[in-house]
């Protein structure tokens, strides 16, 4: 006696078992690729957050190199108690403090170069400097930083820097995010 086995419908069971194991591959994949691009764009824009938060400590230390060139007092133009954004002007390739603002500016992205003049297109990005004097008690105790940035005032003692700190801000995806980086500069040279 012969036994004859119907294998067609455990074929079929195999073929949809094989594909779904395939679908749940390449959702895995594309799942992973998504999450990568999202990661890789939140990195360009931190990156260059970044990069706009040192450039703007940047513009006051190089104010500072340049007043000295000019045999000039070291802080001139520099308010040492203030907020400030900074400006830089293509036609003669300098920068300039404006210490009339007192919150995050918009920056515009013109010819490659960022920058608050307003001209060019928006950028997500907001930057605002903040500066506090740093000064030396007649004692010739420096205040601590936790003082300087309470805002105290080198009435009595003797200036001998400014604390800088340039914070960025932008909205991603409706998310606020933001980056403060801080730096001192002193009246080092004579």
């Amino acid at each position: 006696m012969r036994l004859f086995l119907n294998n067609r419908g455990q074929s079929l069971l195999e073929a949809i078992f094989a594909i779904g194991l395939l679908l749940i591959a390449v959702s895995a994949v594309l799942g992973l690729a998504i999450a990568n691009s999202a990661g890789q764009s939140a990195s360009e824009l931190q990156l260059v957050a970044n990069n706009l938060a040192r450039e703007g400590i940047e513009v006051v230390r190089n104010a500072r190199d340049t007043n000295w060139l000019a045999g000039q007092a070291w802080d001139t133009g520099l308010v040492g108690d203030g907020t400030a954004i900074p400006n830089f002007d293509k036609n003669t390739n300098t920068w300039t403090l404006d210490f009339a603002f007192n919150q995050p500016t918009i920056i515009y992205l013109a010819g490659g170069v960022y920058s608050h003049s307003g001209s060019g297109q928006p950028t997500i990005y907001r930057r605002l400097l903040t500066l506090r004097n740093v000064c030396r008690e007649t004692s010739g105790v420096n205040i601590g930083a936790e003082s300087v940035a309470a805002g105290i005032s080198c009435t009595s003692g003797i200036k001998v820097g400014i604390k800088i700190e340039s914070k960025v801000n932008w909205v991603e995806r409706g998310r606020d995010h933001s980056i403060t980086l801080a730096s001192l500069i002193y009246a080092w040279k004579k």
